[in-house]
């Protein structure tokens, strides 16, 4: 078996931030703690109810960079969680099951399949009975998250990788009517829409998504889906992302002075400029979608709400960040934290986002033509991230062809 991973190495993750920050070449080197292994042993099922999966294709996404960057910290609510010394890399997959325990009921050899539970949970554990929140179906707000598998488990793998080993529990099955670029495309297809439907936009709002890239133009469409007479706004200066955002249905591209813009469409206040050219003004928008996480996001997004209103915290890293939380309790903004995918509540039905996305992917209802821009080997992942890290204006999802 051959796998991308990311080795808990404190030396090699030291040498990785010092590349990220003064010497990038150095990130493309072995020096670096992401690591492809091309003869890890292939390993037998470790469980009964455990398949092995070889995969098609593989997304690369903004938690696979941040691996590539290190940028985890030690003040990150991470941090004193008891993790494995590999984190597999490669959630938005697309594979065919080969092999299949005893105890497997959900697939066979031949399905197509795409990797659901990435997190540390439960199910992609084996630790029974599951905790509250893995039986109601919302994995990624496990209890057990810190805690170790009951099973002997060997290196599995996961997306970036020619096989994978994974508990029937952690996987999906593709409908047969989707096309694997389709597929490959679920998984942060699920998150766009879960941002969504967690707190569903009234009709009427003002909304801004910040941020257009594979998950901000998904959350784009899917909220014209959930809610048609809603005015969206999308933030971006990359002229392919614009078209694809106002053909998705977004009905504005906020440009020029973003404060500025935002008071115009709004009906605000005029702009108040302080010290070091520090803004703020009164009114804004009712929901805003932050698809880029950090500090200076943070800042910016809740100051763009008007009172009241919600700030969806969507894009994210994995290190503590500060920022200006005035407008919070000023304002009395709502605060909402988007954690992957879960169970949904759509038209009196309660299923995963997996299905409820494959089945709009397949009437039609959810477009997916045009997010993928760049494509490359398995063996040239370095090529890849190079082109991440450089984003250029015309990216939007890079994909990884696992079976070169």
């Amino acid at each position: 078996m051959k796998t991308i991973y990311f080795e808990k190495d404190i030396p090699r993750i030291l040498i990785t931030k010092f590349a990220a920050r003064f010497c990038r070449p150095l990130l493309f080197t072995g020096l670096n703690a992401v690591k492809y292994n091309k003869k890890l042993p292939n390993a037998p099922l470790p469980g009964p109810d455990w398949v092995r999966v070889k995969n098609t294709a593989c997304g690369v996404c903004g938690t696979d960079v941040s691996f590539f960057l290190a940028t985890t910290g030690t003040s990150s609510a991470f941090e004193p969680i008891p993790g494995s010394a590999r984190t597999y890399m490669g959630h938005e997959n697309v594979g065919v099951v080969v092999e299949t325990g005893p105890s497997v009921t959900k697939f066979k050899a031949g399905d197509r399949v795409t990797i659901r539970e990435y997190m540390s949970g439960c199910g992609n554990k084996g630790i029974k009975p599951p905790c509250k929140y893995c039986a109601e179906g919302n994995y990624n707000l496990c209890l057990n998250y810190g805690e170790p598998s009951p099973l002997k488990l060997p290196d599995t793998g996961a997306g970036m990788g020619d096989y994978f080993l994974a508990p029937e529990q952690q996987l999906t099955k593709i409908l047969d009517e989707l096309t694997d670029d389709q597929a490959v495309l679920l998984e942060p297809s699920c998150v766009s829409v879960h941002s969504v439907l967690m707190d569903r936009p009234k009709k009427g709002e003002k909304i801004l998504v910040y941020g257009c890239g594979m998950i901000g133009l998904g959350i784009v469409q899917a909220l014209k889906i959930v809610q048609p007479d809603c005015e969206v706004w999308v933030t971006t200066r990359k002229k392919a992302r614009q078209q694809l955002a106002k053909k998705l249905g977004a009905d504005h591209i906020l440009s020029g002075d973003i404060y500025e813009e935002t008071a115009r469409a709004t009906g605000g206040s005029r702009v108040y400029t302080g010290m070091n050219k520090n803004k703020m003004f009164f009114g804004g928008f009712d929901r805003v979608y932050d698809c880029a996480g950090g500090g200076k996001a943070n800042t910016l997004c809740c100051r763009l709400l008007a009172p009241r209103g919600t700030y969806m915290k969507v894009g994210h890293h994995m290190a503590a960040v500060t920022y200006d939380e005035s407008p919070v309790w000023w304002q009395e903004l709502k605060i909402i934290g988007v954690d992957a995918h879960g169970m949904e509540e759509w038209q009196g039905r309660r299923l995963y986002t997996f299905d409820l996305v494959q089945e709009w992917m397949r009437d039609g209802i959810y477009k997916t033509d045009g997010f993928i821009t760049h494509r490359f080997p398995l063996d040239r992942y370095k090529e890849a991230f190079a082109v991440a890290l450089k984003n250029p204006p015309e990216l939007i999802k890079i994909v990884l062809d696992c079976t070169k």
